[in-house]
Parts: C-alpha cells; structure tokens; sequence
C-alpha cells in the first residue's frame, strides 16, 4: 500500500531536517546532539517513571520517553547522512536561499516535540517486500531508507 504523500513529504523533510542541521552545525555536533537525545531523553523517562508516584509524574516519564524515541531515526538519519558534503548534496538546490531552507526546517523541528511522530513516519517509508522478492536482506540500503547512506 502507497504512503500518502503528505507522510512521504513529512519523513522525507525529516532526513533533510538533519542535513541542514549538518550543513549548518556540522556532523559531529548534530550527531552528539541527536544520541544525547534519545539516550539521555530516555534514560531520564525511566528515572522520572521508575521515580514517579503521581499521575503526572507517569505522563512526564512516558512522554521523556517517547520524545528519546522520536530521535532515533534523526539519529539514523545523520548516521546515513554521514558528512556535510553529503547533507550538502542532500539539500541540493535548497541551500541557495539558506535563510528560507533553515526557517523551513526549523518550523519543523517543532514536530521533534510530538511524541511518536517521527518514528511513525520514517515506518510508513518503509517498504517491506513482497513474499519471493529474493535475497533482499542482502540489499539493505534499497528497501530500508534509513540505512540508505547514498542519499
């Protein structure tokens, strides 16, 4: 089944969401950035939830959670990327106007903040193939995106 293409547009921007973030931050910042983010994110979660005995309490713990969860494929996303030259490549013509593709990518970072958002949608760009597709676990980077490193 087709991914729509408002979810395609979404988990598309979201790789590219880490790219400007590489050619303006650079690669390892964005990259220590984003494994702060899930670990400590996560690791603080269960802290708060393990720690917690209110109700809201649990709901801050659950949401840490999924907030470190929410990084995991931007994380992914730098990894596959890999260098600036690469996240340059990947915004190809964007970066002529770097105020308008930076105030772009910036409004939707904003989406970083809604849980379980990003991961749900780097899953629907997940293809799956077919039943007697062939050895296609030898070819990981055709049918899994975000371990795609050409970009």
């Amino acid at each position: 089944m087709p991914m729509p293409v408002n979810a395609a547009r979404a988990a598309t921007g979201f790789r590219k969401l880490a790219a400007i973030d590489i050619v303006f931050l650079g690669y390892k910042l964005i990259f220590a950035e984003y494994a702060v983010g899930v670990f400590f994110s996560i690791a603080l979660g269960l802290f708060v939830l393990v720690r917690g005995s209110t109700f809201l309490q649990v709901v801050l713990g659950a949401y840490l959670i999924c907030l470190g969860i929410n990084y995991v494929p931007m994380l992914a996303y730098a990894v596959a990327i890999g260098s600036q030259s690469s996240a340059q490549a990947e915004l190809g013509d964007e970066l002529t106007e770097r105020r308008r593709a930076m105030s772009k990518y910036r409004r939707q970072s904003l989406f970083l903040l809604v849980p379980l958002l990003v991961p749900i949608l780097a899953a629907t760009q997940v293809r799956i193939p077919q039943k007697g597709a062939g050895e296609w676990w030898k070819r990981p980077a055709r049918h899994f995106p975000l371990l795609d490193r050409s970009g």
